[in-house]
């Protein structure tokens, strides 16, 4: 059980604090991206986690925090309704959604818990928009920082065995991994060099598979998702990471 009202409580105490120019962002700003936990993923097989950018256009705006009568707990509640509304909504309605679906048929149709990198959207778009304006570098910062953190909690919370990383995180990859305090981050050569792919093994215990996000249709990250769905069917069919590591190997 992860608390959000004390995140959610010194968010707003922090944005209380901004000076009156850097306020102005948070208009375009969303609520930050709470989401419902599967209750049968801890016990599924492979406890798969597939993360995504940001929702863009999620509900809220973030300048509302500044409200004295701001209700933190509906805010949670409503994010986890809307989550669950778009986790249960027709794949053919979304790119990412149709790729889930693949998944969730590899994972012979287990729970495959979605996540975002970034708590936020900006102006109903990536949150990258925020990160290019110099005057809101400070605010950006604390976000993305914040978002890492809370990323991080969350694998933590449901130790997974399989994640995939969909997106460009704009080179904050890496201090997610360092968040994470990772005792082992092992590169996973997958025979000659794929485009837009990168697979590794964290801790000796969690396959991590890096691929263009699912609205990038060129023919390059098609590939890269579909070599994706590939080692995952191979992971599912192993006994474990090392008969998993063994098995790549041999298919090189």
């Amino acid at each position: 059980m992860i608390e959000y009202t004390s995140k959610l409580a010194q968010l707003k105490e922090h944005l209380n604090n901004l000076s009156p120019a850097e306020k102005e962002c948070l208009h375009d700003l969303s609520y930050p991206f709470i989401p419902n936990f599967d209750p049968l993923f801890d016990s599924s097989k492979n406890k798969v986690l597939l993360i995504g950018q940001e929702t863009k256009g999620w509900q809220g705006r973030l300048e509302n925090f500044l409200n004295d009568d701001i209700n933190l707990e509906n805010i949670i509640q409503n994010s986890k309704k809307r989550y669950g509304e778009l986790y249960e909504q027709s794949a053919t309605r979304s790119r990412f959604h149709q790729f889930m679906k693949k998944i969730k048929e590899v994972n012979h149709n287990e729970p495959v818990q979605w996540l975002n990198f970034y708590l936020f959207d900006y102006k109903k778009k990536s949150f990258n928009g925020l990160r290019k304006k110099s005057e809101y570098e400070k605010i950006s910062s604390y976000l993305e920082k914040l978002s890492i953190q809370n990323l991080s909690e969350q694998i933590k919370r449901l130790k997974p065995k399989v994640i995939f990383f969909t997106g460009q995180y704009h080179n904050n990859f890496p201090k997610l991994e360092k968040s994470l305090e990772l005792l082992s981050n092992e590169k996973i050569t997958a025979g000659e060099h794929i485009d837009k792919f990168n697979m590794r093994i964290w801790n000796n215990e969690t396959l991590v598979l890096r691929m263009p996000h699912p609205a990038h249709w060129r023919a390059s990250s098609n590939e890269a998702r579909q070599i994706a769905l590939n080692f995952f069917k191979i992971f599912d069919e192993s006994k474990n990471i090392d008969d998993f590591k063994a098995r790549v190997i041999t298919s090189n």
